[in-house]
Parts: structure tokens; C-alpha cells; sequence
């Protein structure tokens, strides 16, 4: 029954890295899969036409920003979605694993008190 149990339990975690969206190491949660954020353009102040340049290339730079933190987003909410998932299922596997040894301690009790 224990070996089960751990043959559950490494198989339900290989699936959650397998099946994760980032990644975390060393305390750092990264997402490989959006890429990097593109760096904001500056604002050049030192003419009109420079001023319009950089307008330009910041009105171009925002939806690709925009994309990179809505795929942050959605790989994060996928993440925890798979985090939570674990937990509850390893919560569950506990809550049963305890009644079931209540339930042998009860039977074992009740045996020795009727000798």
C-alpha cells in the first residue's frame, strides 16, 4: 500500500513538470515561453520630430509589451491552477490515508476489548 501511495505521488508531480507552464529555480519563476518583455522605447525631447519618432515607436511597442505580460498571465494562472491541483490531491491522499488508520485502530480496539 505505501509503495502505491509513492508511485501516485511521483507520478502526479512528474505530471505537474511536465505540464507546467514556467519555471521556478532558485526562487525565480520564469516563463520560457513568452519570450522577454521588448524594451520601452525612450521618449526623445530633443526636437518635434524626434518627439513624434519616439511616440511612434512607443505606440508600436505597447501591444507587443502588452502581450508579453498577457502570456506572463496565463502561464502563471496556469501554474498555480496545476499547484493547487497537487495540493488538494495530496491533502486528499492524507484525509484518507488518516481514516483509514482510524478505521484499523477502531477495529484492532474493538477486537481487544471484546477479549
Amino acid at each position: 500500500m505505501r509503495i502505491r501511495t509513492v508511485i501516485a505521488t511521483l507520478a502526479t508531480l512528474s505530471a505537474i513538470l511536465n505540464a507546467n507552464a514556467g519555471t521556478l529555480a532558485n526562487g525565480k519563476w520564469t516563463a520560457p515561453g513568452c519570450g522577454t518583455i521588448p524594451a520601452a522605447p525612450a521618449v526623445d525631447a530633443s526636437g518635434v520630430d524626434a518627439y513624434n519618432r519616439s511616440l511612434k515607436q512607443i505606440r508600436e511597442w505597447q501591444p507587443q509589451a502588452q502581450a508579453y505580460i498577457d502570456c506572463i498571465v496565463k502561464e502563471a494562472n496556469a501554474d498555480n491552477a496545476i499547484i493547487v491541483k497537487f495540493a488538494n490531491a495530496e491533502q486528499e491522499r492524507f484525509r484518507d490515508e488518516v481514516a483509514k488508520i482510524k478505521t484499523t485502530a477502531d477495529d484492532a480496539k474493538t477486537k481487544l476489548d471484546g477479549k
